[in-house]
């Protein structure tokens, strides 16, 4: 589908700023400048060095006004070395005193090239030449029209030398430049239309000098446009990208869908630089949409409530599998409401399917007050935006109902599994009669595994409560040593216990780290005692924590027990996952501890990584972040 141009500004984010303020000919201009000052001094030294060796072969050389000549262009030059240290203020704001500054310095280096010419021979002197110089630099640094009206200056100058050489007014040319050697420079038996061929050599060099100098610098500007496009069109893509994975993060972290659902409307709409959007999902019945999230939009537009799929041709398409960009508004048919969409301020919008696959959950739609507002490259980010919120929106309903099943289930076994519990202790301690040794392992068997069951179901219900409290979890600078060294008595006695050496060594001073105290203390609480479990009579576990860096502070467990196998350490952090070596190692153990540290630390904004070697010992590092403070 081809959509029209939209009629939309340019933005002017901060890097197409940089590069429009860097353009090739702009910067060119602005260094060039300065580059004429010390070239001109070369210039002048050259003039003046020249003179007195060719007034050394022919005294009857003009050495005094060619250094007199020489000393001026000395003098300007010197005032444009001071007035350039004030031009520099400029630099990278403003190039309109650049280029006068470079008109000013072209116009008086031609004439004082043209007295030196005149004082040289006129139309037959070898200065003539270096004109074309000028004309280049011109043709280069300026615009086309001032390089060719410089050309015609020029050609003006250079006929009023073949008038006045006519006329016999400008001195005689130089005995030393009427040499043998240069037969075109001799000035005898030169008849007027040898002149004017001549001249009609020197105006095709110097037009067609222009004409290449400024079509290669209009096709050299020409690639500078296409650049700048470009780099424009990334700095406003990347931005975009850099948006859009905020967002998603958020969005991955979410555990309420109407929080979800209104994060991406607001981000999409602030992403794609729009009035608003909204999510209307399908009902249960599949035949109407209802408005589940919306950014931008009046109360008074959503009073209409849910939309019938079947009066909404444009819905009834979306649904279908297509997308809809609608430029302008007035095509009512197109809508139920278009009244409505027309009071509300939209002038133009884009709609597509919010799909898994082949399942489609609804439309998400983005709304603009410009007319043809959305271009190509913008439904095909739009699309990208879709399909990451459709997957976010189908992961968090799969997760809440999987939170939910999991609570559900650990609430339902609480009550009969403490019964069952309860009731194997009473018959084991012979409260109902008389149990032989035999029975008695066999109910000690049976109430071990059923402390197991129970370990497990408090795991699921911790998960479960975790899960469906973490919005309402405020997060907040929290004192992480205290939290650590509030553990440390309780852990290190039942490590003795077994015969394992644990120690505790928070190192400097700890800066405050984000999170929770309970949060901080199951995650504390895991790590430590999986370490202990894991670990067998006379090993050792040692507990660090430190400050990393400014904005990140290390927890660290190691210890020597049985490790993890490399194949295995992938899936530490599924759920209900134990490796081999650790069932045939404890029985203790539910698979949920390492998860439920994982979704602490992606909660807070941390990370885990894990080292693991068989039989030498397992190290798990956590990095949480700083808290900010006042200052920050």
């Amino acid at each position: 589908m081809t959509l029209p141009e939209g009629a939309r500004e340019a933005s002017q984010e901060p890097g197409y700023e940089l590069v429009r303020q860097q353009r090739f000919f702009r910067k060119e201009l602005t260094e060039r400048v300065y580059w004429f000052i010390s070239i001109r001094w070369i210039a002048a030294g050259a003039a003046a060095g020249g003179g007195w060796i060719l007034h050394h072969f022919d005294p009857k050389f003009p050495l005094f006004p060619i250094t007199s000549v020489a000393f001026g262009i000395l003098l300007y030059n010197l005032i444009f070395f001071f007035s350039w240290h004030r031009l520099e203020v400029f630099k990278g704001q403003d190039t309109r005193p650049f280029l006068a500054f470079a008109h000013l310095q072209i116009s008086l280096d031609l004439l004082a090239l043209y007295v030196m010419i005149c004082l040289t021979g006129g139309i037959y002197s070898p200065l003539l030449i270096f004109v074309i110089f000028h004309i280049i630099l011109a043709g280069i640094l300026l615009s086309p029209k001032s390089c060719y009206i410089y050309s015609f200056c020029v050609l003006v100058a250079t006929m009023g030398l073949i008038a006045l050489q006519r006329a016999s007014v400008l001195p005689g040319q130089p005995v030393l430049l009427q040499s043998p050697a240069f037969p075109h420079l001799v000035t005898e038996d030169r008849s007027l239309s040898d002149i004017l061929t001549l001249f009609a050599f020197f105006v095709a060099a110097v037009l067609v000098t222009a004409y290449l100098t400024t079509s290669v610098r209009r096709s050299l500007w020409q690639k500078g446009q296409d650049i700048l496009r470009v780099s424009k069109e990334l700095d406003s893509s990347n931005a975009k990208l850099t948006a859009l994975y905020d967002s998603v993060k958020k969005m991955g972290m979410s555990s309420d869908l109407q929080e979800l659902m209104n994060l991406a409307t607001r981000s999409a709409a602030g992403i794609m630089g729009v009035k608003g959007a909204s999510i209307k999902l399908l009902d249960e019945s599949g035949k109407k949409l209802v408005f589940a999230s919306t950014y931008g939009l009046s109360e008074n537009y959503l009073l209409k409530g849910a939309v019938d799929i079947e009066k909404s041709p444009i819905n009834r398409r979306i649904i279908e599998g297509s997308f809809m960009a609608v430029g302008s508004i007035d095509e009512a048919e197109y809508f139920q409401y278009p009244e409505d969409i027309r009071k509300e301020g939209i002038a133009s919008m884009a709609c597509l399917p919010l799909r898994i696959e082949k399942m489609t959950l609804g439309v998400f739609c983005i709304y603009s007050d410009v007319s043809y507002y959305f271009n190509e490259s913008d439904i095909r980010f739009f699309s990208l935006v879709s399909d990451l919120t459709a997957l976010a929106i189908e992961t968090l309903r799969g997760e809440i109902n999987k939170t939910w099943f999991l609570q559900k289930a650990a609430h339902q076994l609480k009550s009969p599994f403490s019964a069952v519990y309860s009731l194997i202790k009473v018959l084991r301690k012979g409260y109902l009669g008389p149990v032989s040794e035999q029975q008695q392992d066999a109910l000690l068997r049976c109430e071990k595994r059923l402390e197991s069951l129970g370990r497990l179901v408090n795991d699921l219900l911790k998960l479960g409560i975790r899960r469906m409290s973490a919005d309402r979890t405020t997060l907040r600078p929290v004192d992480g040593a205290k939290a650590l060294a509030a553990l440390s008595d309780l852990f290190v006695t039942s490590a003795s216990e077994k015969g394992v050496q644990l120690t505790f060594d928070i190192r400097g001073t700890i800066p405050p780290v984000i999170g929770d105290e309970k949060l901080l203390d199951e995650l504390f609480t895991n790590l430590i005692s999986n370490a202990v479990r894991y670990t067998p009579s006379g090993g050792k576990v040692a507990v660090v924590l430190e400050p990393l860096s400014h904005d990140r502070v290390k927890f660290e467990v190691s210890d020597t027990g049985i490790g993890i196998p490399d194949e295995d350490v992938s899936r530490l952090f599924t759920e209900f996952f134990r490796a081999e070596n650790a069932k045939a190692f404890s029985e203790q153990g539910t698979g949920l501890g390492l998860v439920i540290v994982k979704e602490i630390l992606d909660f807070l904004g941390g990370s885990i990584s894990v080292g693991s070697k068989v039989g030498e010992g397992t190290t798990f590092t956590c990095l949480l972040p700083v808290a900010k403070t006042s200052d920050q």
